[in-house]
């Protein structure tokens, strides 16, 4: 290995790495040697962490040279295989193939063909394996594999309706968990999600349902209801003392106020406005950058879409404008989003906010 590429893969491991998993997990639950020694033995999977590294510190060239030499290898040992989902190597190269596409600040994602690719090879594992609590290196490998699946298809959806459908294939073997935090699930540790399994899937199945330009169905309706059971559920069981899900429970109730067309525009905007002011008082206690970044980003997004005066704006870009001057990809693509809209001429006052949340999530 040149020496150029063994300083990246030593940032990887001790730099990027750590920030791959979520600031408070377990010491015990950390350890990814079995990951990083993977990638002396499968060279696709070096090759992208030497991307994703080189990304970091901002060698953009090297960066890409190295995501498409990973990409035309991965594709080459695809081909020489009939059983790739019980291949540790190739998971692994997927999920940071989707890590290394929110890193990019060049231009849009193309994250959908990885999450769907990661998709499938974890459907094809072993059932309950990768819900499975342990410290060893082999475990922690299959968690962190399917958490961050869960993490990147469902976050980026907002802003990339091509995972709409991903997300239909997430395997059910990682959503066996009960619907609401229990004792027993605080037992097992998370290393990516912040929440439950199920708690992720509900972002997604409001985004999609959000996403929805017209009146939606009776079978979608059905949905709506039980996710707005979900999400008052998530209330009554004291999820409100911690502020970074309570500001996400506002968020998502402003979305499916977006879908809710049995409801006037004004009611719903009027029910959105308040939800902001909320939101925006919850962030005045609440240190965004203890969370992984696109955690975070997430509920900006969806306050940010429906930030109507200066001040308002002010809060949101000052939130995220540490990891766009850091040059963080998803930092960087969420600004430049908000400020378009943000700038978007004000032709329908009334129907402003449902307008503005259609561009977040519609915008090329």
């Amino acid at each position: 290995m040149p020496d150029d590429h063994r300083r990246l893969y030593a940032h990887f491991a001790t730099t990027v790495m750590p920030r791959l998993v979520r600031p408070n997990c377990p010491s015990e639950c950390i350890d990814q040697s079995y990951m990083l020694q993977l990638a002396h033995v499968f060279s696709p999977l070096m090759a992208i962490m030497l991307a994703i590294a080189a990304a970091d510190l901002g060698r953009e060239e090297l960066a890409m040279d190295r995501y498409l030499s990973s990409l035309h290898g991965l594709q080459e040992a695809l081909a020489e295989v009939s059983d790739a989902g019980n291949e540790d190597a190739f998971l692994a190269t997927t999920i940071f193939l989707c890590v290394f596409e929110n890193l990019r600040s060049d231009g849009p994602p193309s994250i959908g063909l990885h999450a769907k690719a990661a998709g499938v090879l974890l459907s094809r594992r072993h059932p309950g394996e990768a819900s499975q609590s342990s410290s060893q290196p082999d475990k922690v490998f299959e968690r962190t594999c399917a958490e961050s699946f869960l993490y990147h298809s469902t976050l980026t959806m907002l802003l990339d309706p091509s995972l709409d459908l991903v997300i239909s294939n997430i395997p059910r073997c990682l959503v066996n968990m009960p619907a609401h935090t229990s004792r027993e699930e605080q037992d097992v540790p998370h290393f990516v999600l912040e929440e439950s399994y199920h708690f992720f899937i509900m972002i997604a199945e409001v985004t999609r349902l959000a996403r929805l330009s017209r009146p939606i169905c009776p079978a979608e309706r059905q949905t709506w209801i039980r996710l707005q059971a979900e999400l008052l559920q998530y209330q009554v069981i004291g999820c409100m003392d911690d502020p970074m899900k309570s500001l996400y429970v506002y968020t998502l109730r402003i979305l499916l106020l977006k879908a809710d067309s049995t409801r006037t525009v004004i009611r719903r905007t009027t029910e959105m406005r308040a939800l902001l002011q909320k939101g925006l008082s919850t962030l005045e206690t609440l240190d965004v950058q203890k969370y992984l970044i696109g955690y975070s980003l997430w509920p900006m997004a969806v306050l940010g879409a429906i930030a109507l005066g200066e001040d308002e704006q002010r809060i949101i870009d000052g939130i995220i404008d540490p990891w766009a001057r850091a040059g963080r990809g998803q930092a960087v693509r969420l600004r430049g989003r908000l400020k378009t809209i943000w700038a978007t001429p004000e032709d329908n006052q009334e129907t402003l906010l449902l307008r503005r949340l259609h561009l977040l999530m519609e915008m090329n």
